[in-house]
C-alpha cells in the first residue's frame, strides 16, 4: 500500500483526510482513473465504449484537462485536486473545477484507486468534506456532479453525500463560452445524470 509523505493543510473528514495533491502525484492520479480496477465503472469497454480511455496527454491537457494548477495550488479559483487518505493510506482522488461555471458553482469529480476500497464510505465522506470546505472557504454554494446514468454505485454515493438528481440545463450553471466544449458532459446528451448540492 502507498503511504503518503507528511504534508500540511490537510482537511479532516469523519473517516478520511484530504491532502492537497502535488505534481509528484500526477502519475498515480492518472493511473487510478484510467488504468485501475475501478476504471471499468466509468470509462472504456465493455460498459462505457462511448467514453474511451484517455491518454496522459489528453488527461493533463491545459485547456480542459487536469492542468498543473490542480496539483500545485496556483489557481484555486479555477480548480484543485486532493489525495484521499484513510489511516495515512492513499485511497483515491477528489477535485473541484470552477473555471467553466457561473459564479458560486463548482463541479466535483472523484475516483477510488481500487475495488477493495470501494463501498466503505470513503468517497461520500470525501465529497462531504470537500463540499463543506468549498462552501466555507470559497463561498461556493452550488455544486454539481455528472456521472453516467449507468453508474448506479457512483450515483448512490453522491446522493449519500447530499447531492440530488436534477433536470437543470447546462446553460443554467455553465458559462456560455464553455457550452460547446462541456455541455454534453463525458457521456453525451442524455448519457449523464446531473446531481446538484446546494447550501
Amino acid at each position: 500500500m502507498l503511504k503518503i509523505r507528511s504534508q500540511t493543510k490537510m482537511i479532516d473528514g469523519k473517516l478520511i483526510k484530504l491532502v492537497p495533491a502535488t505534481l509528484a502525484d500526477k502519475e498515480n492520479v492518472y493511473i487510478w482513473c484510467f488504468h485501475s480496477e475501478t476504471t471499468k465503472s466509468h470509462s472504456g469497454p465493455p460498459y462505457f465504449p462511448e467514453t474511451p480511455i484517455e491518454s496522459r496527454e489528453e488527461f493533463f491537457k491545459d485547456n480542459h484537462g487536469y492542468s498543473d494548477y490542480f496539483f500545485d495550488g496556483t489557481q484555486p479559483k479555477k480548480g484543485r485536486g486532493f489525495i484521499i487518505l484513510f489511516n495515512d493510506v492513499q485511497v483515491g482522488f477528489v477535485s473541484y473545477t470552477s473555471f467553466h461555471l457561473k459564479p458560486g458553482w463548482s463541479e466535483l469529480d472523484i475516483w477510488i484507486n481500487s475495488e477493495g476500497k470501494c463501498n466503505k464510505g470513503f468517497g461520500s465522506d470525501a465529497l462531504i468534506t470537500l463540499s463543506n470546505y468549498l462552501n466555507k472557504k470559497m463561498n461556493i454554494d452550488k455544486m454539481i456532479m455528472r456521472p453516467s446514468v449507468k453508474n448506479d454505485r457512483a450515483i448512490n454515493a453522491y446522493v449519500k453525500a447530499g447531492f440530488e438528481k436534477s433536470d437543470l440545463l447546462p446553460q443554467e450553471y455553465m458559462l456560455d463560452e464553455y457550452l460547446d466544449l462541456f455541455g454534453e458532459g463525458d457521456y453525451g446528451t442524455g448519457g449523464d445524470q446531473l446531481l446538484v448540492k446546494r447550501f
